[in-house]
């Protein structure tokens, strides 16, 4: 037995969406438990992906947030008439 297949890295390849915004993420982790359920994919592998995945939600949260912020202040900075 290689080492390959006793690790579970034998697995077919597939493909997620690309995480650009969080509906990709949303449905980058629906595919990610779709595969656990249907038996493609370990428990343990779906765990990591979904970790990976949160992660990233995470980070485009952030992003999304500071320039909605970044925007908000810059409404308020006009409204007052102060410089950019």
């Amino acid at each position: 037995m290689s080492d390959r297949s006793m690790s579970g890295h034998n697995r077919e390849p597939f493909e997620l969406p690309d995480t650009v915004d969080l509906d990709a993420v949303n449905r980058a982790q629906v595919t990610v438990i779709r595969r656990v359920a249907q038996g493609q994919l370990r428990a343990r592998e779906g765990l990591d992906l979904s970790r990976m995945l949160e992660h990233r939600r995470r980070a485009i949260a952030s992003a999304t947030l500071w320039q909605k912020m970044q925007e908000l202040e810059a409404q308020g900075r006009q409204i007052r008439g102060e410089a950019p």
